[in-house]
């Protein structure tokens, strides 16, 4: 990495740590209104994103923001650095009234993460990482130790699922604890920090997990696709907004799930 990538990979860690604290103030603003229908163009999800945007491309015009239409700030059709930025679904919560919601903006360096931030403005807490540089928990270094999978595990299952459960899914709810916070970011950012043992999702988007992959990846823990398959570099259908099945975890949690996959759908 050359000396003007260095400075460029700092400046944009900065940058998307302060973008989430700053989407987490105005999601948390929208939260305490309680409204779903106060900003116009979209609601309070467009509002956040396109903001953030706007401060992006001022300090990195070369960027390109995910999902950016042309002529809206960041509306690239292709760069080296791409931002992908989730305002915390603040559309779909916010009316119901619950905490649970986390601002989130990863930072793609040819399809792959480099750079992530995900604040939770309720708990006010900051996760962050950048390639090579490891992951935080504000000023707390994270790591996914490896522990495997037991009676006391606990995990979070992306829901609801059409028809049913698939067969090892069915089988991990029997078997672990189940915990559901509200946003696909924060769980990730959890088996980061060693508080869930895994995390499968079946309809996991980009703006979901491009944030927080940088902080599981850096923290030592592994996201794959339920299959195995590496998420990562991004696809175009992807990028385009199509979802995804993930699987995340520790080392050794994330291997022991893995197994189970084609075990159960044997069964």
């Amino acid at each position: 990495m050359s000396a003007d990538e260095r400075l460029g990979s700092g400046a944009r860690q900065q940058l998307a740590a302060d973008l989430a604290v700053q989407g987490g103030r105005l999601a948390l603003e929208y939260f305490h209104r309680g409204r779903r229908d106060d900003a116009a163009d979209g609601g309070p999800d467009a509002d956040i994103r396109q903001r953030l945007a706007a401060r992006i491309v001022a300090q990195f015009p070369d960027d390109a923001v995910v999902g950016a239409e042309p002529g809206r700030p960041g509306g690239r059709s292709h760069a080296i650095y791409s931002w992908v930025v989730a305002p915390g679904e603040a559309t779909h919560g916010f009316g119901l009234g619950l905490p649970g919601f986390a601002v989130s903006l990863g930072v793609l360096r040819s399809g792959t993460p480099f750079v992530g931030a995900v604040y939770d403005p309720v708990a006010r807490w900051l996760f962050t990482a950048c390639a090579g540089r490891g992951a935080w928990l504000n000023e707390r270094p994270l790591y996914a130790l490896p522990a495997p999978l037991t009676r006391a595990s606990v995990v979070a299952i992306g829901s609801p699922f059409e028809p049913g459960l698939p067969p090892f899914t069915e089988e991990w709810v029997r078997r672990y604890r189940l915990r559901s916070f509200g946003s696909t970011a924060l769980h990730l950012c959890y088996v980061a920090m060693g508080a869930l043992d895994f995390v499968h999702d079946h309809r996991a988007r980009l703006a979901d997990i491009a944030g927080a992959a940088a902080v599981v990846l850096e923290a030592g823990g592994v996201l794959t696709g339920v299959d195995g398959a590496p998420v990562f570099p991004a696809g175009r259908e992807h990028l385009a907004g199509a979802p995804m099945a993930i699987l995340a975890g520790n080392r050794a949690s994330h291997a022991e799930a893995l197994a189970d996959v084609p075990h159960l759908l044997r069964a």
